[in-house]
């Protein structure tokens, strides 16, 4: 029986052709980047000159050359890191991911470079069905976009619509959003939206609070205040099911259920921000890990998909023009975030006991390691499968920093989260090895012992 033609929905990986045109042009760009380390006068120049052009000096002096292997990312000096921070959250698996490599090749060798609205390509659906796939029967539409910020617009663009003419949100207090105009005022940090107009539509409530019983209640209450205050007026609530920017905060269940619960009743959209949650939390989406899908009705991700897309029930499909835009994504973009999908899917990342599940066992572990031989050094901790943090010495934001530039200097690549306290946040890489991890909390253990030396104060 003769080979049916191949589908243009197919991967063009599939050919053996291609995909050996792929790796060798993936060989000869690794082997010629590999040439080019910078002295380094050279590298101090370029990191100042890059300052210049952004106006401000890089928090790292950080500059890649294109190389790395798993966890691990070379400098344009020739030296080499351990990147437990990921792009805050972009590289789900890691530097130069041989399969990411190759499918991102053959998406560049396209039609085109960026695909549109009008105009899509085969990487347009394969990316939607597989977010579809995980969605569960509510979320019936998905639309792209191009970052998480852009996606959270259009989620709220659809919420105000939907719910026309209510104008308030409500918020969780230490909840980020993004860095427009309209998800600055969402966002609870005062530095993020300083000499912006702001509207004053927002209305925030308590983030779980794990030392206070009555947790629940008070946020149960301070909405309940809202929607007496403003009857009719509130037109969703914004949920980030682990708090990233706010400094990696988690709830349970029970918690989100009571809020959306609550919302249902009061005919108030639940909209949930998973632009840093997606895929890293045992299963694609956060609120599956939580089986929350019954109650939600938008939903938005970004970072790891390496693209951004807001997911939606049919009740919440808008009228034409709403959330329309020229450009959805790029092509690469969207073959690497379905070819993510279908890996976590297929090698056994997702579930109970996947991957991903087992990373944040292992990292638990680590920690508490450390927190036996620091105990004053290393402060409450938070976290969840691959986003995890912890409040180093007395959780001030000179400390944190001064910590983090000591784990640079040691070789480990960290970022902080939340304020008050303030906490060194990791974001690591799906498939990070036990040897990657391993070396990476030895150099943070070097960096928070050198910095109480130097500070004086006990670890």
């Amino acid at each position: 029986m003769a080979r049916s033609k191949p589908s243009p929905l197919e991967s063009l990986l599939d050919s053996p052709r291609v995909r050996d045109a792929a790796r060798t042009l993936i060989d000869a760009v690794r082997e010629e980047a590999a040439e080019r380390t910078l002295a380094p006068q050279a590298y101090e120049k370029a990191l100042r000159q890059l300052g210049r052009l952004r106006g401000r000096p890089l928090l790292y002096p950080f500059l890649a050359q294109g190389l790395g292997r798993g966890a691990r990312v070379t400098l344009a000096d020739g030296t080499t890191k351990l990147d437990f921070i990921g792009g805050i959250g972009v590289y789900g698996m890691g530097h130069s991911d041989r399969e990411f490599l190759e499918v991102a090749v053959v998406a560049a060798a396209g039609d085109t470079v960026f695909q549109g609205h009008l105009q899509p390509g085969p990487e347009y659906l394969r990316l939607s069905r597989a977010l579809l796939r995980h969605a569960g029967p509510r979320l019936k539409h998905v639309w792209l976009s191009v970052s998480g910020a852009m996606a959270n617009e259009n989620a709220l663009k659809m919420i105000h619509q939907k719910r026309h003419p209510a104008d308030r949100i409500v918020a969780f207090e230490r909840g980020f959003a993004g860095r427009t105009l309209a998800m600055a005022e969402l966002t609870d940090q005062p530095a993020f939206r300083e000499g912006l107009p702001l509207r004053g539509n927002v209305l925030t409530v308590p983030f779980f609070d794990p030392s206070d019983p009555d947790s629940t209640q008070r946020s149960l209450d301070a909405l309940d205040a809202h929607l007496s205050r403003h009857p009719g007026r509130v037109a969703g609530m914004l949920f980030e099911l682990v708090q990233g920017e706010g400094g990696i905060h988690t709830a349970p269940r029970e918690f989100f259920v009571a809020l959306m619960e609550h919302c249902r009743r009061a005919q108030v959209a639940v909209w949930v921000d998973e632009v840093q949650t997606f895929a890293r939390t045992r299963e694609i989406f956060a609120f599956q890990t939580l089986d929350l899908a019954d109650h939600v009705d938008v939903v938005t991700v970004g970072k790891m998909l390496q693209a951004s897309a807001v997911l939606f029930t049919h009740a919440y499909n808008p009228r034409p023009g709403l959330i329309a835009g020229t450009y959805a994504g790029s092509t690469v973009g969207m073959a690497v975030g379905a070819s993510l999908i279908e890996r976590l899917e297929h090698e056994g990342y997702l579930g109970p006991d996947g991957r991903i599940a087992v990373l944040g066992r292992r990292v638990d572990r680590r920690f508490e390691s450390l927190q036996k031989r620091m105990p004053h050094a290393v402060g409450p901790r938070s976290g969840i499968g691959a986003m995890q943090a912890f409040v180093p010495f007395d959780g001030s934001s000179p400390v944190a920093s001064t910590v983090m530039q000591a784990a640079f200097e040691e070789g480990l690549l960290l970022f902080s989260a939340g304020d008050r306290p303030t906490k060194i946040r990791m974001l690591l890489p799906l498939n990070i090895t036990d040897e990657e991890l391993e070396s990476g909390f030895a150099m943070l253990e070097k960096a928070i012992r050198r910095v109480g030396e130097e500070l004086q104060i006990p670890c």
